[in-house]
């Protein structure tokens, strides 16, 4: 397990790049007197921000959730939040479509052959096993709320 204070410093750069490129920008624009260079740079800063911050909250999120479980943490307050560790989704995943096909066709929608995948789940949460299929349970993830006042 990467220690959480890793992944805060491995994005640091990245984001610090972000800012540092649109301060000055943002100085430029409130100057100038057409400032539609300025603006489509911080267009396509803020664009490239935005990846920044995805990437940044993903690899975040992953290491609270994997320190939460892994601390045996199932709800935190943390500030102004509340975090709670939750079980992931559970989702039917079709494993052999023929096996299926023949133990359930009525999953089937006709023309063209397909998988209702949310009727195949409530089959087997109702019916219990069914060949050629399974329900899978998804990651653990986190949920972060703010706290009722």
């Amino acid at each position: 397990m990467k220690p959480l204070i890793e992944t805060i410093n491995d994005h640091h750069a990245a984001l610090k790049d972000c800012i540092d490129q649109y301060i000055p920008l943002l100085h430029s624009a409130r100057k100038s007197n057409d400032p539609l260079s300025e603006a489509v740079q911080i267009h396509e800063g803020l664009r490239h921000l935005e990846a920044v911050v995805k990437s940044y909250r993903t690899d975040l999120k992953a290491g609270i959730t994997e320190q939460m479980a892994t601390d045996g943490e199932v709800k935190a307050e943390c500030g102004p939040y509340v975090v709670s560790l939750r079980k992931g989704n559970t989702r039917a995943v079709v494993t052999d479509v023929e096996a299926l096909q023949g133990a359930a066709p009525e999953l089937f929608k006709p023309q063209p052959l397909k998988v209702s995948t949310a009727e195949l789940a409530r089959v087997l949460e109702l019916r219990g096993p069914v060949s050629g299929a399974e329900l899978v349970e998804g990651e653990p993830t986190i949920m972060v709320k703010g706290k009722a006042k």
